[in-house]
Formats: C-alpha cells, structure tokens, sequence
C-alpha cells in the first residue's frame, strides 16, 4: 500500500510542475520593470501606479498579485516594498526548454513538529538585487539534524501581501546539488509549528532573472547536508533518471 504521506508530497510536487510550465509560472516572465513608490505606468493597456501599502490598476486599489491583460501576458504586481511589474508571457521560449524541477526522495524523518521560540525583532532581509526588505523575526526553530539540534530562524516580511513565515536556509549541498538558497514554509498546527523539510522549494531566481528573491540569514547557513526537497533545476532527461517530481506554488518574489 502507498505511503498517503508521501503521495501528497508527490501530488505538490507534480502540481508545481504544471503550475511551472504554465502562462503564470516563472519560466513564462519576459521582463521586469521596476516601478517606485508613486510612480504610474501603462503596460500592455493597463494603467497601474505604484503606492506604499500595493498598486492602483486602471483606477483600482489592489494588493500584490497577478493581473489578466486579456491576450497572452499577465503581469505579476510585486511590491516588496521595492515594487515592480514582472511581465509573463503565455508564448515564452522559455516554457519550451526542458528545463526541469529535480527532487531528493521523500523522507518523513524530515517532517518536523516544532515549538516556535518568538522573537519579533526587526531583522531586514538582503536579496539577490541588492535591497534590504523590511521583515521581523518571527522566532526560532530548534531543528534536530544529524544529532544535534540547530537553531533557525524564522522570518516575516512587513510589507503588503506579507503574513506568512518561513525559514530561508542554505546547507552543504546549496550550489552543488541543490540551489544556492532553499525556503521551507513553516504553518502552524495547533500551539506548535510544522516544518516539513520535503516541501522545502528553490526561489523564483533558479529559474528566472527577473525576480527578487530572499537571501538566507548567516544563522541559517548551515554546515549539514539536508538532502531533502528541492535539488537544483536540470533537464527531462536528469529527472527521468532522478525519479525528480516538483511542487511549489507561487512564491515570495
């Protein structure tokens, strides 16, 4: 009989391949256009003007999201407080390359159930262009790995659309078998946190250079080989002899 457990991984993880190779999908983005606090913009027949807490589009208040245009781009509003217009388009050539999510084996030993240690300290967030993204630590994990515990820290950014909290991490296979940076989601299961290391997941910058994307805290740069989730992106041919299925839904870029 089928591990249930591990089919829902494998089931997030084939969803996120669809979702990937989709017209809203991260191999689909063909430009980004920064756009300042105040500034306004027409793309692609949409009016939009960036403001301090989202984006006025044609005169409509809107949080962070992705807008139809009604042809074949979608324009994906990211603010981080550094807002930006990501162009998508459903004709990329990118959305034709084999490229491909790879995957570790599933393996609950890395599925944890954590207290989470609060904090609530400001600790601002370098990323891959250079910028300081305003977030607060949320707390700390204690993670038991290879025999001891290691202390993580868990972030939430303060900026429109923010909320959630995860672990942004590298490990001692980052820039070898898997990317640079991974980020595993943490979500709260009664008065304790899950951190279920299968579900780790690459940012936006693995497969485009049009996002912005979290780089890990220095006490999360760990020295362990946490051979789990995500590896680094390759062709159809390495996945078919990795057994590699992806998962991930849309993103924190």
């Amino acid at each position: 009989m089928r591990d249930p457990y591990a089919a829902d991984v494998e089931s997030r993880r084939a969803e996120h391949d669809r979702w990937l190779r989709g017209p809203a999908g991260y191999l689909a983005a063909v430009e980004r256009i920064e756009l300042p606090i105040g500034a306004t913009r027409e793309v692609h027949g949409l009016v939009i003007e960036a403001l301090p807490d989202g984006f006025r589009v044609d005169g409509e208040r809107t949080g962070p999201r992705t807008v139809e245009t009604g042809g074949r781009y979608r324009l994906r509003l990211s603010h981080q407080n550094f807002p930006a217009i990501v162009i998508l388009d459903a004709e990329s050539p990118r959305l034709r390359e084999p490229v491909v999510p790879r995957w570790f084996p599933v393996d609950r030993a890395y599925r944890f159930v954590l207290p989470l240690e609060p904090d609530g300290a400001r600790a601002d967030i370098r990323t891959t262009r250079d910028q300081d993204r305003p977030a607060e630590r949320a707390g700390w994990f204690t993670v038991p790995l290879d025999g001891r515990g290691y202390r993580l820290s868990a972030t939430r950014f303060l900026e429109p659309g923010a909320g959630e909290i995860e672990v942004y991490f590298s490990d001692a296979t980052s820039g070898r078998e898997s990317y640079r940076m991974r980020y595993v989601p943490a979500e709260r299961e009664g008065d304790r946190w899950l951190l279920d290391f299968n579900r780790t997941y690459n940012p936006a910058c693995a497969w485009s250079p049009f996002y912005n994307c979290p780089l890990p805290p220095a006490e999360n740069r760990l020295p362990v080989a946490l051979r789990v989730g995500e590896m680094s992106p390759g062709t159809s041919s390495a996945a078919e002899t990795t057994g590699g299925r992806p998962w991930r839904q849309e993103a924190k870029s």
